[in-house]
């Protein structure tokens, strides 16, 4: 297949040079300093899943570049930008109408496959629940930390074509990326949301990694209220998901995910140590605009919100002022 990554950073990094090494032919969309390390030294994925150096990868640093060097020609797209530039990315894919392939969200939060969806249509608009992670630890070297679970993709009801999706996992997993097939991707995606909000913007504020969360009573107090807000939202707008009660999916949480993933930091924390923007408006933000649409209050995912956003405007005046 040729594949286009659009967002290669710590996940799309993963994903893309993986599937190359498989043999696939792999452009990504990426940051001129991480592009100009892999041409340098090629790609190195290290971590729980081996070490890798990937060369045979082409690089560019936006579509009017692809659209420059090569045919405009895909058989897939896998979007992995933050979910803040997920709108402007596909406006911005839209102005190639040759690109008429299917787009895969591997990316956290809420509101991506609708995006995909509302400009490009059911039919090219496939999900997916990555929670696996990723660290990215300088341009052409990312490493992978933690996995609690395989890879899930599935097209939308009525959607795109389920061979194609079964494709997809098998080159996925001919990669080593381990993948499962679903014809109910918003319940996983839903999954992780709740495993996102619990998690990331708390650790994030904690400066800690998620197993330390649970030496805490009073971060496991947050978390069981932060879950049960979501839950109630959850009940309200009749969203299918594994789990009948807040307790019974904290104890899969405290019991099972965290500790597969113990040692892991949050992408956000990374985000505020680079004084970069978080993806918090697609997490616990997005969960406290779904209630205020059903007036709903969910006051632990508003103050989370709140902390995460005033942490990130003090990191980006600090990284851009130089005290």
């Amino acid at each position: 297949m040729k594949i286009l990554v659009l967002g290669a950073g710590a996940i799309g990094s993963v994903f893309g040079g993986l599937l190359a090494k498989g043999g696939h032919r792999v452009c990504l969309v990426a940051r001129k300093p991480h592009l100009n390390a892999i041409k340098e030294r090629g790609l190195r994925i290290e971590g729980i899943w081996g070490t890798h150096i990937i060369h045979n990868l082409a690089g560019y640093e936006s579509l009017a570049d692809v659209a420059k060097a090569e045919p405009l020609s895909f058989d897939v797209i896998l979007l992995t930008v933050k979910s803040y530039d997920t709108e402007s990315i596909l406006k911005e894919l839209s102005a190639y109408p040759t690109i008429t392939c299917p787009i895969v969200s591997l990316q956290n939060g809420l509101g991506n496959i609708e995006k995909i969806e509302e400009l490009f249509g059911k039919e090219r608009t496939i999900g997916g629940r990555v929670i696996f992670g990723v660290e990215f630890i300088e341009p052409g070297r990312v490493s992978v930390t933690v996995s609690a679970d395989n890879t899930i993709i599935g097209g939308l009801s009525k959607g795109y074509q389920k061979n194609f999706v079964k494709t997809l996992a098998d080159a996925f997993n001919a990669a080593h990326i381990p993948t499962e097939v679903t014809d109910h991707i918003q319940k996983y995606i839903w999954g992780k949301v709740l495993y996102n909000c619990a998690l990331n913007g708390l650790a994030t504020l904690m400066n800690a990694y998620y197993g330390a969360l649970l030496s805490s009573q009073g971060c496991k107090n947050i978390m069981a209220f932060i879950i049960e807000e979501i839950f109630t939202i959850i009940s309200h707008k009749n969203i299918d998901i594994d789990w009948s009660t807040p307790a019974q999916y904290q104890e899969v949480l405290f019991n099972r995910l965290i500790p597969l993933t113990f040692k892991h930091h949050p992408s956000m924390l990374q985000d505020i140590l680079r004084h970069k923007k978080t993806e918090i408006d697609a997490l616990n933000g997005a969960i406290v605009k779904l209630g205020n649409e059903s007036g709903i209050d969910a006051p632990f995912n508003w103050a989370v919100t709140q902390f995460i956003r005033a942490r990130e405007s003090i990191s980006y005046y600090i990284g851009n002022s130089g005290k």
